[in-house]
């Protein structure tokens, strides 16, 4: 069991607080015990000694004398002596000499049973029995307070347990959140802390679907406006004769063409709508096809590795290597790339000049690399990038090292 769990400690405080109580009673009727051995004690040296006192001064008529003192002389000590209790076989030390010696040598034998003290006078030729009431020590409410804080530790136990279980469904509802599940619902009807937290959770995650839907609504509507006058637009631009004009606007219609194809993938990724397709990709296969897409020669692109093969899924790979690489002939200063494989860290080179912003600020999306602004860029990139590392469970981290940027990617999975 988990030892920082609360369903832990709660079974930790009941078992204490158990314990405790058990122990106290234990200590209560051991110290009970001891009140009573005490007046037992106190009771067998009086009632002796008035016994001894009534056999040598009243010797003609006992029986009269012990009734009248409280005693009852019992006619008939073997039909009882089995049901009785010897006591004070080895007489305490708080016994007078006289009374220890009559124990010792059989003269006399002490018995009890739930209410009363029994004398056994043993003589040459006879013996004698003579009983006597006892007021035990016994109080009754020791045991119904006991059960009673029992029985409310046990009611308080179940009560906070029964309270608790709801966070383990809590707990696995915002797990499933976690994975991407919108559907879920924590909604509560109790009253208490962990109900509140459920419910307020549930309106959270009701409030984040609205803002996903609408976002995703908002993204789809604004590609799809957007596709149709961009067309109309690269018609009417190759209609035009070539000059200055037609080819600024060319290039204006290829950006936005490129920005709505960015858009697309964020949504795609964002949205947790992307599934995965891992399997094992050649990272020199991967880098020939940047080179292709970037339009770039592939020696300006170097790979080192060892090994060269990853668990991964290729394409959105290969979409995150286009985008580093892209970044480093943009901002690069000798329009080359480095890249290296190496026990496990994967690492895109390149050298310029440091960063205009932090590494946290240029992941965001929209961040620009430049300064100035100057170089063409939307500032998604290294977004994008980000987010189908974190869907790989892999991370992205920057350093700025001798003139040279290293973007560097851990937590991709070799092949083996």
């Amino acid at each position: 069991m988990n030892r920082h769990s609360i369903f832990f400690k709660l079974n930790l405080i009941f078992l204490f607080s158990l314990a405790t109580l058990i122990a106290f009673f234990v200590m209560m009727v051991r110290e009970i015990q001891t009140q009573e051995l005490r007046l037992l004690e106190k009771k067998v040296v009086t009632s002796e000694s008035e016994i001894r006192k009534i056999i040598i001064h009243d010797g003609k008529n006992l029986e009269e004398s012990f009734r009248s003192k409280g005693y009852r002389p019992i006619e008939d000590p073997s039909a009882i002596r089995a049901k009785l209790k010897p006591i004070f076989q080895h007489p305490p030390a708080s016994f007078p000499e006289t009374l220890q010696e009559r124990i010792h040598d059989g003269r006399l034998k002490i018995y009890r049973d739930g209410n009363h003290l029994y004398f056994e006078l043993i003589g040459p030729t006879h013996s004698r029995m003579i009983s006597t009431p006892i007021d035990a020590y016994r109080p009754k409410w020791i045991a119904l307070f006991f059960g009673s804080m029992i029985g409310v530790v046990l009611l308080l136990y179940w009560t906070m347990r029964r309270s608790l279980i709801p966070l383990k469904t809590l707990a696995t509802q915002i797990r499933r959140f976690g994975e991407g599940d919108m559907t879920i619902s924590t909604r509560s009807d109790k009253k208490d802390e962990i109900a509140y937290v459920a419910n307020q959770f549930d309106a959270a995650v009701k409030k984040i679907k609205a803002m996903k839907e609408a976002r995703t609504l908002f993204m789809r509507n604004i590609m799809h406006e957007l596709k149709t006058p961009i067309t109309k637009g690269k018609l009417s631009v190759a209609l035009i004769e070539e000059g200055v004009e037609a080819e600024i606007l060319r290039r204006a219609f290829s950006r936005m063409e490129e920005l709505i194809q960015e858009m697309a993938q964020i949504e795609l990724i964002t949205s947790q709508s992307l599934e995965l397709k891992m399997q094992k990709c050649d990272l020199e296969t991967i880098v020939e096809n940047v080179a292709t897409l970037l339009f770039v020669e592939p020696e300006r692109i170097k790979l080192s590795c060892h090994p060269c093969s990853i668990v991964a899924d290729c394409d959105l790979i290969t979409i995150v290597l286009k985008n580093l690489i892209d970044n480093a002939f943009k901002y690069g200063t000798d329009k080359r790339v480095d890249l290296c494989y190496r026990k496990d860290v994967l690492e895109v080179i390149n050298k310029g000049a440091p960063l205009a912003q932090s590494f946290e600020r240029m992941i965001e999306p929209f961040a620009k690399g430049s300064p100035s602004g100057s170089k063409e860029s939307f500032g998604l990139g290294l977004y994008i990038v980000k987010s189908i590392l974190d869907a790989h469970g892999a991370e992205l981290s920057h350093r700025y090292e001798k003139g040279r940027h290293h973007f560097v990617i851990t937590g991709l999975k070799p092949a083996r």
